[in-house]
């Protein structure tokens, strides 16, 4: 992955945290840019993408460990690449270098779905329809319209 492609992100995200990438070749750095990248399935999800009733799909890039997942209190720790349709990367953990942390109550409807799906190891990509991300949230800062996240799981806390 060429620096030019960090640049392109630092230009068309404004997201100052990637700065620190493009100033270093590292592998970890290439790795980082390229989950940074849309997929080639942004607009349209593949044919093997799980819909549920809400109108969320999904695929599993990755399972990880077997066992109990997130409850709807749990306060879950994460890495999440978001795209807009247009392909524009407008949120990740990842130029941070570490994963976040929040409380699954708090978030987008599509997430509060969607991470009850996942054990921890687990990475999946979602198509989230607008109406279960930010259409209707006010503040001009929220993308609109159907997103594409690919997140990992990496813990959780029960929320009890």
């Amino acid at each position: 992955m060429s620096h030019r492609i960090l640049f392109l992100l630092l230009a068309l995200t404004g997201a100052a945290p990637l700065m620190a990438l493009a100033q270093s070749p590292s592998a970890d750095t290439r790795s980082i840019a390229e989950r940074l990248q849309p997929p080639d399935n942004l607009r349209l999800p593949p044919a093997n993408a799980i819909r549920t009733p809400s109108g969320l799909r999904y695929v599993i890039l990755k399972r990880g460990k077997d066992g109990p997942g997130p409850t709807p209190e749990s306060t879950i720790e994460i890495d999440y690449v978001g795209w807009d349709f247009q392909g524009r990367m407008f949120d990740s953990s990842l130029p941070r270098g570490s994963p976040s942390r929040f409380p699954l109550r708090g978030l987008i409807k599509g997430w509060q779905e969607g991470v009850l799906l996942m054990r921890p190891g687990d990475t999946f990509r979602f198509w989230i329809p607008g109406n279960l991300a930010y259409d209707g949230s006010p503040g001009a800062d929220t993308p609109k319209g159907k997103l594409v996240f690919d997140i990992t799981l990496h813990s959780f806390d029960s929320g009890n």
